[in-house]
């Protein structure tokens, strides 16, 4: 299970150090929606499982917040990414208030959390991770940098 720790270390204050905390959050994310999905297949004690589930609902919104926050300066997040962000809490909201007490429909969310988090990591998240980490080693964003964006201002 994904445990917050508060150290006195201030938060990092460029992309190249914070995308290991992001990735981090991503691997912590996924080991918790895997041990969740196997406890659910175990019929463990659903009031635990519901808790669980119900923490893991928060980090991943909050995960989504830092990640869009962090990829802004960056000018790496597109209109797609933050879209993907917003139809994910959608679904979660509009489907949580059926699931929440039903162990059935709880696996069934936390399946498809699973497969849109995974996709979401491996395809856009990579994507605008590679771009803010060019812009990084580059020291400049793409809008100042392309033709095409600077025509649009």
């Amino acid at each position: 299970m994904m445990k917050l720790r508060f150290s006195r270390v201030p938060w990092p204050r460029n992309w190249l150090s914070r995308k290991p905390v992001l990735e981090r959050q991503h691997d912590c994310l996924e080991q918790e929606l895997e041990a969740l999905i196997a406890a659910h297949g175990a019929q463990a004690p659903d009031a635990e499982l519901q808790r669980r589930f119900l923490k893991l609902v928060q980090r991943l919104g909050l995960h989504l917040r830092l990640e869009e926050r962090w990829l802004l300066p960056e000018h790496s997040l597109c209109f797609g990414h933050r879209l993907a962000h917003q139809e994910i809490r959608e679904f979660v909201t509009q489907e949580l208030p059926q699931c929440e007490y039903d162990p059935i429909q709880r696996m069934q969310l936390l399946i498809d959390v699973q497969e849109w988090f995974h996709n979401h990591r491996h395809g856009i998240d990579a994507i605008d991770y590679a771009r803010a980490n060019a812009q990084q080693k580059q020291g400049k964003s793409i809008r100042q940098s392309s033709p095409l964006l600077q025509a649009q201002r």
